[in-house]
């Protein structure tokens, strides 16, 4: 535990010095500020509070009283809603903060630093599931996935409605909830993954225009992107470089 916490204070003294950095020549991509990461620091302060055995032994009282048979599919497809809805409520008309290229690149940004720190927690801290199934528990990577898309959803439409990010949001809620339902997270899991999903969606509207401008070059003609890749066990990703 000791090495994950290590891994992540280093990440972000590595991000720091482009956080720190003023964003003027495009007002639409906003500077670090510290109200919004209250609620995420709140969350992960949370999960780490209840990842304890005895919260888990009570855990596994509650749902082994109330939902020992419950079993759906629908947090495997539900983590990916947000998602759809930033990238399909232009189609109807709903235009969004930004165009479809920055919105990619917000997107491949975000899920890099989210994808990275929970994959790196999940392999050094080897928590076991509670259906005992694999120790890879620490932190709930549909949860993460979720919170992530719909802090995209939320910057990008909550301008237009309130209803769009509560909307978001409460997918993120019900992909959590259904992971504990299915005896696949503790709460601890559910609860960190959404604090790290939440800061990557912030981080990435920071470290996004700063890639922008710097892979850009002068003449902008420089394209980059990187698709990353998760099958469940193990992360990567496709790096392509144009000139």
């Amino acid at each position: 535990m000791k090495k994950s916490i290590l891994t992540i204070v280093l990440s972000f003294k590595i991000l720091l010095p482009i956080i720190g950095q003023n964003h003027d020549h495009d007002s639409t991509f906003h500077k670090a500020s510290i109200t919004h990461y209250i609620i995420p620091a709140i969350l992960i302060g949370g999960g780490i509070a209840v990842n304890n055995q005895d919260f888990k032994n009570k855990q596994t009282l509650w749902h082994n009283e109330n939902y020992k048979d419950f079993r759906t599919k629908a947090d495997d497809f539900l983590q990916y809603a947000p998602y759809a809805a930033v990238f399909g409520l232009d189609w109807i008309g709903i235009k969004s903060k930004h165009d479809f290229k920055d919105k990619v690149g917000l997107v491949l940004t975000g899920s890099i630093i989210m994808f990275g720190t929970v994959m790196t927690l999940k392999q050094t801290t080897n928590q076991v599931r509670p259906d005992g199934s694999a120790d890879n528990s620490f932190p709930s990577g549909h949860t993460a996935n979720a919170f992530f898309g719909a802090t995209i959803l939320a910057k990008e439409y909550a301008d237009k409605s309130i209803l769009i990010a509560i909307g978001g949001y409460s997918v993120a809620v019900a992909t959590g909830a259904l992971r504990v339902l299915n005896n696949r997270h503790w709460a601890s899991d559910v609860l960190v993954g959404a604090g790290i999903g939440i800061i990557s969606g912030e981080v990435a509207y920071i470290v996004y225009p700063w890639l922008k401008e710097k892979l850009g070059g002068k003449g902008g003609n420089k394209k980059v992107v990187f698709v990353p890749t998760y099958d469940g066990n193990t992360m990567g990703g496709n790096l392509v470089i144009g000139f």
